[in-house]
């Protein structure tokens, strides 16, 4: 659904527009007998129209400019005998972007972002415009050695680079309204500006295969360096901020990891039609500087704060001084000192430097392949993941008895569960003697307030066959669960950190907040992928084949704005609205989504070469299954953001000579 210019709405709305400009050079030389040069070069440019929509009218939306993007690459390879290989390599990767403010709607440098909390929808202008210049440099080396029933390699690999974003904002700030009304004001340190350099993530690795008899062994290890910093920087006066210098910030992080990893493949009996394998794994979260970031002091300061807005004389502007942080005219105390100069959020040492500190992922993996008959096949696998070393932020200004709790009445809405109208309780406010203290948060390892669990259980079964006619099939399903649980933490600390990363993170804790223990678990069930795949072969030379797809909906959120009528906290709340959300994460999802695409294939001899001319059909019974939708209680909750491609039909031919 796309909305016209709120502005106008003689304007009709608009679909963003995409164009991608590229230009590569590929050179080879083969130097001598025995080393091979190869060189690679690419020019990009990009530019990107972001699409209106039911949360976004057009003057809010932006558009993405990317120029100059270019890579270099360099590759050599040097087979010294018919056993040892050597090979290495240098890239070069550097990347300009934009997102800024729609040219064909432009805003005056006065005009505030604004948004629509019952519905979510951004209108005004465009909240925020980034700019970003960022270069990468890799290099790899590595030695094979390979012989008939063993094969070794040793090897490195490194990156090193900088990171450079700005963000900008309307005059920064932006006026949220619930409908209709103002209700908020959020205030900015912007234009903010936060420079991180990646000083090294080396790889040093080894991996060892051999066969013995009918089992083939799978052995490596990797040792991982990973360090960044943050070089001394001033920040200019800004509207609501003055201008502040900061020292460098070194070894942030420094970390360092040993992951040893081990496979088996097993021929039970010999024959090739009966295989055991298992593997098991240790993996390092990726990393390139958002720890850095996180600890830069531009963005460990207080760089956003909100403040509550009555507008009483419904001008639908705030009749308040801004800068000033009390409570003056039409708006509230400002939450948090913004700009305070003084750093509010510290890591702990001992997550940022050490050793098998950094998030990481234990993986094990257990199959069977069993050969049915000669063209019948059978594959099963179970999969395992551990997740570990996550992170908590705990603030120390404000602790878990500086909260109430209280229960708001769920809407009735069929499509709630139960039909909503249930009470719901367990969410918290802050207590007033507490709104606005200066946050004081700490940064560590989550063990130190209690067990965090985050695993994921996964089983794939599929059946391949080839039968006499040249029929091929391949079919299976794919099931899997990720159970989360951190209630044992979220009593002293939120989960997760200020790093603009998943790493050391849940993604359930975006609906649950410090101290409530509501929707601190999650189970959600087991559902299942089902895929099918056949190509059968016809008179003609021609080949039609058929795909067919099952697979789960998008999950069911629902995020509600509510005001201090709508609880029993027999005060108002801190802020004079809050968000909550109505449904455990995991518990609800939409329709499945099944889709059949078709297509019909033909080969033709034409001269010295051959022809392939191909139709097909996507979504063949253009079915019409959401895919992802907004999660917004309200008028347009569960309205599909995205749904299924319509059937397409689509022609085309390849020729080979």
């Amino acid at each position: 659904m796309l909305v016209p210019d709120s502005r106008d709405f003689t304007k009709p709305a608009f679909a963003g527009d995409t164009s991608f400009h590229t230009g590569t050079l590929n050179l080879t030389a083969q130097v001598t007998p025995r080393n091979k040069v190869t060189a690679f070069y690419q020019f990009s440019k990009r530019h990107k129209v972001s699409d209106s929509g039911i949360f976004r009218a057009p003057e809010a939306t932006d558009y993405l400019t990317s120029v100059p993007n270019y890579l270099a690459q360099t590759k050599w390879v040097s087979p010294v005998t018919s056993r040892l290989l050597l090979e290495g390599g240098f890239t070069f990767f550097n990347e300009t972007w934009q997102f800024l403010q729609q040219p064909e709607f432009p805003v005056g440098p006065t005009v505030i972002a604004k948004r629509e909390l019952s519905t979510g929808t951004r209108y005004g202008a465009d909240e925020t415009t980034w700019n970003a210049f960022n270069h990468q440099f890799n290099m790899r080396f590595a030695v094979n050695y390979v012989t008939g029933s063993h094969s070794f390699k040793v090897g490195m690999q490194d990156m090193w680079g900088t990171r450079n974003y700005t963000a900008t904002g309307t005059q920064a700030q932006q006026w949220d309204f619930l409908n209709g009304v103002g209700n908020r004001i959020r205030q900015y340190a912007r234009p903010l500006e936060d420079l991180q350099k990646l000083k090294a993530a080396l790889g040093i690795f080894a991996q060892d295969r051999w066969t013995i008899d009918n089992v083939t062994l799978n052995l490596g290890v990797r040792f991982d360096f990973h360090e960044a910093y943050v070089p001394a920087q001033t920040t200019a006066e800004l509207l609501f901020v003055p201008a502040i210098s900061y020292d460098a910030v070194e070894r942030a992080p420094s970390w360092k990891d040993l992951s040893p990893r081990v496979g088996v493949a097993w021929d039970i009996f010999s024959t090739g039609r009966t295989v055991m394998r298992a593997n098991w794994g240790r993996y390092v979260a990726s990393e390139s500087v958002a720890s850095a970031t996180a600890n830069n002091p531009v963005n460990t300061r207080i760089n956003t704060a909100t403040r509550g807005w009555t507008d009483t004389n419904r001008n639908f502007r705030p009749d308040c001084d801004l800068t000033n942080t009390a409570a003056n005219g039409e708006c509230g105390q400002l939450s948090a000192p913004l700009g305070d100069p003084n750093i509010v959020t510290v890591w702990n040492p001992e997550i940022l430097r050490g050793f098998g500190v950094r998030p990481n992922d234990t993986e094990i993996l257990i199959g069977f392949q069993q050969q049915l008959t000669p063209t019948v096949g059978l594959d099963f696998q179970w999969t395992r993941h551990w997740y570990g070393n996550f992170f908590a932020t705990q603030n120390r200004a404000t602790p878990a008895s500086g909260f109430d709790s209280f229960c708001i009445t769920a809407p009735t809405d069929p499509r709630l569960p139960g039909g909503g109208g249930n009470e719901i309780c367990g969410f918290m406010d802050i207590q007033p003697e507490f709104f606005g203290l200066r946050p004081d948060n700490f940064v560590t390892s989550a063990e130190d307030f209690g067990k965090v669990t985050d695993v994921y259980t996964g089983i794939d079964l599929t059946l391949s066959a080839r039968l006499q006619n040249g029929t091929v099939f391949q079919g299976g399903v794919s099931t899997g669960r990720e159970r989360t649980n951190f209630c044992e933490v979220i009593g002293s600390a939120n989960i997760g950190s200020n790093a603009a990363t998943s790493a050391g993170d849940i993604g359930t804790t975006s609906v649950t907040q410090f101290p409530s223990q509501l929707y601190c678990e999650s189970k959600p069930p087991f559902q299942p992928d089902f895929k099918a795949l056949i190509t059968y072969p016809m008179s003609w030379g021609m080949n039609v084949s058929a795909v067919w797809q099952n697979r789960a909906g998008p999950e069911m959120l629902a995020s509600h704005v509510i005001t201090s009528a709508d609880t029993d906290l027999g005060r108002p709340l801190s802020q004079g609205s809050a968000t909550l959300h109505l449904i455990q994460p995991g518990d609800e999802w939409g329709e499945r989504v099944n889709q059949v695409d078709v297509r019909i294939s033909k080969n033709m001899n034409v001269g010295a070469g051959r022809v392939q001319v191909n139709a097909a059909f996507y979504n063949l019974f253009n079915t019409d299954a959401a895919l992802s939708w907004t999660t917004r209680f309200g008028p347009n909750w569960l309205t599909p953001t995205r749904i299924m491609q319509g059937r397409m039909f689509k022609i085309g031919a390849q020729l080979d000579f």
